[in-house]
């Protein structure tokens, strides 16, 4: 993938880029997601009644819980709003729009867990910010085909073999991952179906989630 284009997951628009941790408060960030954390590492009132189970530690839907200390994110808006800017700069576009972003969630964890597979249904895309991820003990985000046929190609190990592992081929795969380092921010469509495994580390895998709507007047 190549960072600050636009790039093609399984033929939808992806873009990926970083944020220097000295232009924001990253350290106190950190240090206030990882004492929730230590209270609970399993935090989940978002899907308690699917058969699939959500065993990892995560505020959506909880932002008020007075276990936990609502984090501050005063100093990361700017910076969003400026990949967020980027990022639609460089998508061919008819007219201008105007679009909003709204922090939803974070994400933390250290132990063996899965957040289960879903989409984001109120907004048109969604940033990924890594504010804690070591590449050797982390997995990224899961990315799944949503094309049915995929289910049905034919030597699909066959295909793999013979197209590269690139972007431009993931048509052929069913999951992608976007190779991630700490500090990355990744924006894909919202409609794009996802889920976290984190399996045990040492260090916390830590994220922070974006959702950002279009407004066109339509």
């Amino acid at each position: 993938m190549i960072p600050d284009a636009i790039n093609y997951i399984y033929g939808l628009p992806s873009y990926q880029t970083n944020i220097k941790p000295e232009l924001y408060e990253k350290k106190k960030i950190l240090s206030q997601i990882e004492k929730n954390y230590k209270r609970s590492k399993v935090r989940n009132k978002w899907n308690t009644d699917s058969y699939v189970k959500t065993d990892i530690h995560h505020s959506i839907e909880d932002n008020n819980n007075p276990m936990f200390k609502k984090i501050n994110y005063y100093s990361l808006p700017k910076q969003y709003e400026k990949i967020i800017t980027d990022f639609f700069h460089k998508l061919a576009l008819k007219k201008s729009f105007k679009s909003t972003y709204n922090i939803v969630n974070y994400t933390c964890a250290r132990h063996n867990s899965l957040m289960m597979p879903h989409i984001h249904t109120d907004c048109t895309f969604s940033l990924i910010h890594y504010l804690s991820f070591d590449k050797e003990q982390h997995l990224p985000t899961i990315f799944k085909n949503p094309y049915y046929f995929n289910h049905l190609l034919p030597y699909k190990k066959n295909l793999q073999n013979i197209f590269a592992n690139r972007e431009e081929n993931s048509w052929a795969y069913q999951e992608w991952i976007i190779n991630t380092v700490e500090d990355d921010v990744i924006i894909v469509p919202a409609i794009l179906e996802h889920y976290v495994r984190n399996i045990d580390s040492k260090k916390s895998r830590i994220t922070i989630i974006v959702n950002i709507r279009t407004d066109n007047g339509s």
